[in-house]
């Protein structure tokens, strides 16, 4: 891909997922904290189509955004980027071979990779954050779990929906490139 092409793709898409980050409601008013946004399912669409590395430059640019200029939170936002990678990088490895099954496995995979490891970092980095002891983030881990479960779940349904009707529009043509 040309490299004016390329920042323009990464530029429209991270400020679009910049904005969609805005949309963000809780799954479970429980732990209201958890919010879902459908801002990464812009980067995962770049990711399928481009390259996880496309992927994780719209990710990253949109969460440095949105720290700018919403939440202030680098703890938060560093969450947000590591649960978004955990999930887009295996899921877009895996179906840069296309096909129905590795697209699907690609999402099954990425929801395990994001589920265990946001469960895992939480563990490590609430304790810290919040100053609770690590019995009060087990109490949390079932919602932590079932929050990122459902969020990516539903990421890549709306995935295989948009990437259906978008990937001939911008798929790139090697034999114009």
């Amino acid at each position: 891909m040309k490299n004016a092409k390329k920042v323009a793709i990464i530029g429209v898409f991270a400020a679009l997922a910049f904005v969609v980050m805005y949309i963000e409601f809780p799954i479970f008013p429980t732990v209201n904290f958890l919010k879902y946004d459908p801002s990464d399912i812009l980067a995962l669409l770049v990711a399928f189509i481009y390259s996880p590395t496309i992927g994780i430059i719209v990710l990253a640019i949109k969460d440095i955004l949105f720290f700018i200029f919403k939440s202030g939170d680098i703890v938060g936002i560093a969450m947000n980027f590591a649960a978004g990678a955990l999930f887009i990088v295996p899921a877009a490895l895996i179906y840069a071979n296309k096909g129905k099954f590795r697209e699907i496995l690609g999402y099954v995979i990425g929801i395990v990779a994001a589920t265990g490891g946001m469960a895992l970092l939480n563990m490590v980095v609430v304790p810290y954050y919040w100053k609770v002891p690590l019995s009060e983030v087990f109490k949390l881990l079932p919602w932590i779990i079932g929050f990122n479960a459902i969020k990516f779940s539903i990421d890549s349904v709306i995935n295989v929906i948009i990437h259906k009707r978008v990937r001939g529009i911008l798929e790139p043509d090697e034999r114009k490139i």
